[in-house]
């Protein structure tokens, strides 16, 4: 898992590079229905062939953002009901309005079915979802968003942020992951307070939750098919292409009537095999749900579907992916797109009523689609599923999705985000200068309370000048500051200096680059030198949860010659060896690490101008060349600290290093450039060929197991 982290970063740096740090086109324009020229709310605008897209708000007005490189793309409307509307982006006016024209209604045309007839076709679809979707895992980008009212409809807060999602393949029923690429949080009630939560988890995992077809909710399931009806409620067109739309609800109960008496239908097989009970609504085998499904005629694709769990389903408090906890309401909308011939997830709403009246909405838009295949986010990257997305993100900025394709806010959130910004200009007023000059004047009110107590103590003959000197007075705003202080000696940062003893031999080289038809790209021959040591810096940051106890995080570097970087998280524990005197702290501390290792080998001329290493261009006259590799570590340390002061510690640390996973690797970096390419390739690549002594070579660089010291600082 974590041998693929590199790979996924390198992939969203490629993204970056190639989407956001060119100069963006931005399309503006209103979507209006042509007929009665009325705006057309939550319309897909993108560029199907690069996979990237957003949607009009509930005024049909849009914004789109896209890379200058795709100008002569073709710029698609798309929308359930109308035709689909097709334009070069680069003949698009900004601020023009696009006319949809409503599609031909053609449920006249359809022979009435049975519910046999419809189940057929779901359970074709069903059937088709290997051929209609992704087999392969794939890496999306998308945009979330989610908001909390109280009883009274105001908007508490808001979140958002721009996600990467790793989507598993449909062939298998794993989640997939996510990671927080940046994001923002904002409280609509009160600016000033940024301590609030939500209460609410899971969230951000919404184009895993929502994702009906892959998680096969019951109205597709053909378990579930006895207790559902099923109806074609309408034909409709999407893309050119015939859909479907078959609305479901619960079967309702029937009745077998004689001499006058009503008596229930006998228990079916199905709710006997079950174990349902007579009168039970909620089972694990009932209907829960009612809605609508969208399925294109001629491939059997699922392309949307809109439902909401019934009050009998809200029963189960407990039914993730779709919610958790008590509810009076859940809804939910969800749509697919095509991209490359499969459908993908393309974006989701779901909104529910709290049991205290209060409305609550997450949305996720899918912006990107990565076709290739999909790279794991990075562990420590990744989103948990019980971590509140409200309390992962940052401060609000006009600016900050300077650079993304967000989905438009709702007019009732658009209008809470008009009376956030009323309020912060009305709080204006209450500047930094304004609230120091009443703190100040609240301290010298009680600077005179503690005098007048004085007085009046002095004038009891009773109380000595020694116990009236004791009557002490410290300002509210230094006690604030203390109490700053003695939070923030939970956390703890250090650097410090240090030696790696990773012994390598001297061994010569031969490292070619071929480009996969027989010719050579690079070729080096050099030695590689013996060496016994690295010198290092390291950066570590401590976090006690217990005077005892802490988690530390490691950042290690080398100086020169060498590619050294290293990663590291683990537990330790501490303990003051001398309470009575001077302290003097021992650590223990075991940490799992991932390290970066190369040594340079030598500059290769590069005489075949431009080339690529997976993906990354390379251009300049000399490449240098490393060889090493990249593993997964176990570390164990050992660490005394004498305290200089009561900020400031003096460390000595030992640490042993297990190797206990690892592969080699070249590294490619251009040199003489000051925007340079970097990138590396794993050895077993057949475009690579390492020689050693005319042998093939692929051993490490490094012993398994070794050995560093460090001396460093330590704050607090």
């Amino acid at each position: 898992m974590p041998i693929k982290s590199l790979p996924f970063l390198l992939f969203f740096l490629l993204v970056s590079i190639t989407v956001f740090s060119q100069e963006n086109l931005i399309l503006t324009g209103k979507i209006l229905d042509k007929k009665t020229k009325q705006p057309v709310p939550f319309v897909h605008i993108g560029i199907p062939e690069k996979g990237i897209g957003t949607t009009s708000a509930f005024d049909g007005s849009f914004e789109f953002k896209l890379p200058a490189a795709f100008e002569n793309s073709l710029l698609t409307v798309s929308c359930m009901g109308y035709d689909t509307y097709s334009k070069s982006a680069a003949s698009f006016k900004n601020g023009s309005n696009i006319f949809l024209e409503p599609a031909v209604n053609q449920l006249a045309e359809v022979v009435v079915m049975d519910k046999s007839a419809i189940v057929d076709i779901i359970r074709r679809a069903v059937n088709n979802i290997p051929k209609n979707y992704p087999t392969s895992a794939s890496n999306l980008l998308a945009f979330y968003r989610e908001s909390l009212t109280d009883d009274s409809l105001r908007y508490k807060y808001l979140a958002e942020g721009v996600l990467k999602v790793y989507k598993t393949s449909y062939k298998k029923d794993n989640e997939g992951q996510v990671g927080l690429v940046q994001g923002r949080k904002i409280n609509l009630q009160d600016p000033l307070d940024t301590s609030f939560n939500s209460g609410l988890s899971s969230g951000h995992m919404a184009a895993h939750r929502f994702d009906f077809v892959k998680n096969r909710e019951d109205f597709i399931d053909e378990a579930y098919f006895p207790y559902y009806k099923y109806w074609i409620e309408n034909i409709t067109t999407y893309n050119g292409r015939t859909v479907y739309i078959i609305g479901f609800d619960k079967e309702k109960e029937q009745t077998i009537s004689g001499n006058g008496k009503t008596k229930k239908k006998k228990r079916s097989l199905a709710d006997r095999l079950t174990g349902k009970k007579e009168g039970d609504s909620a089972g694990s085998a009932s209907a829960r749900m009612k809605g609508r499904i969208f399925i294109e005629k001629d491939s059997y694709a699922f392309i949307r579907a809109e439902f909401e769990i019934t009050k009998e389903g809200l029963r189960k408090s407990f039914d993730y992916p779709l919610y958790v906890g008590d509810w009076k309401a859940n809804k939910y909308a969800v749509n697919y797109r095509k991209h490359e011939g499969k459908w993908y997830f393309s974006d989701a709403l779901r909104e529910g009523v709290r049991t205290n009246g209060g409305r609550y909405a997450n949305e996720i838009k899918i912006t990107e689609i990565m076709s290739e295949k999909g790279n794991q986010i990075p562990y420590l990257e990744r989103l948990e599923r019980g971590n509140e997305f409200v309390q992962l993100t940052g401060k609000y900025d006009e600016d900050f999705w300077k650079n993304y394709n967000v989905t438009p806010m709702s007019e009732g959130l658009a209008e809470g985000m008009q009376q956030y910004k009323n309020m912060i200009k009305a709080q204006e007023a209450f500047s930094a200068a304004n609230l120091a000059a009443i703190q100040a004047k609240r301290d010298s009110i009680e600077a005179a309370e503690l005098q007048r107590r004085k007085e009046e103590l002095a004038m009891n003959k009773e109380i000595t000048p020694e116990q009236l000197e004791d009557v002490d007075y410290v300002p509210e705003s230094l006690r604030k500051v203390e109490t700053m202080k003695k939070k923030f000696r939970r956390f703890k940062m250090s650097m410090g200096l240090g030696t790696h003893l990773m012994t390598t031999g001297y061994t010569p080289l031969t490292i070619n680059y071929l480009d996969g038809k027989g010719g050579t790209i690079l070729s080096l021959n050099d030695d590689l030198e013996k060496r016994d040591f690295e010198i290092i810096g390291r950066w570590d940051f401590d976090i006690s949860f217990h005077k005892n106890f802490f988690v530390r995080l490691g950042w290690g570097f080398d100086f020169w010659n060498s590619i050294y970087k290293d990663r590291a998280i683990g537990l330790g524990f501490q303990t003051n060896l001398t309470p009575n005197r001077r302290p003097v702290i021992l650590r223990t501390v075991a940490q799992y690490s991932y390290l970066r290792y190369y040594r340079k080998v030598g500059n290769a001329e590069n005489d075949a101008g431009k080339f690529k290493v997976e993906g990354e261009k390379f251009k300049g006259d000399e490449i240098r060349l490393s060889y090493g590799s990249h593993s997964h570590n176990l570390n164990l340390s050992g660490e005394v600290a004498i305290e200089l002061n009561r900020n400031r510690e003096l460390y000595f640390r030992g640490t042993y290093h297990y190797a206990f996973a690892r592969k080699q690797d070249v590294w490619f970096r251009e040199t003489k450039r000051p925007f340079r390419a970097d990138h590396r390739l794993p050895i077993s690549d057949s475009r690579l060929e390492i020689l050693s002594d005319d042998k093939l070579f692929s051993s490490p660089i490094a012993p398994q197991e070794t050995l560093s010291f460090t001396v460093g600082l330590l704050f607090k």
